[in-house]
């Protein structure tokens, strides 16, 4: 874990709901938003990630935030290990391919979504 904490450029927000997310290749949920950055973010989910595979995922909101209510995203996996609940996988991606209105998304997410935001 060590080496993706001296690479991570911003601080990490934890999500007060932990919005879906969906793997749009197949169109199936691939597991619950932990925290984001603008830079990548951590799930957890019930089936272990590959590494190094990239994932075309969608984040789905709450409500509406800049006119959508999803967010989508290529994502690098960079790890992936046992969740503290041994029924569930942690895994941390790196956004690789994000459109500036997604860019946006994210950025209101992390303000009204995360925990001292408001929700």
């Amino acid at each position: 874990m060590g080496s993706e904490m001296v690479q991570r450029k911003s601080q990490r927000k934890q999500t007060v709901f932990y919005l879906e997310v969906v793997d749009v290749e197949i169109d199936q949920p691939t597991g619950r938003l932990v925290d984001l950055t603008a830079e990548g973010l951590m799930l957890i989910h019930e089936q272990p990630l590959a590494i190094n595979r990239l994932y075309q995922l969608r984040i789905l909101l709450p409500k509406k935030l800049g006119g959508a209510s999803q967010v989508e995203c290529t994502a690098e996996c960079r790890w992936c290990r046992p969740s503290v609940n041994t029924d569930f996988f942690d895994a941390g991606l790196r956004i690789v391919d994000l459109s500036e209105e997604d860019a946006a998304r994210i950025d209101m997410i992390m303000k009204y979504y995360s925990f001292g935001g408001a929700v």
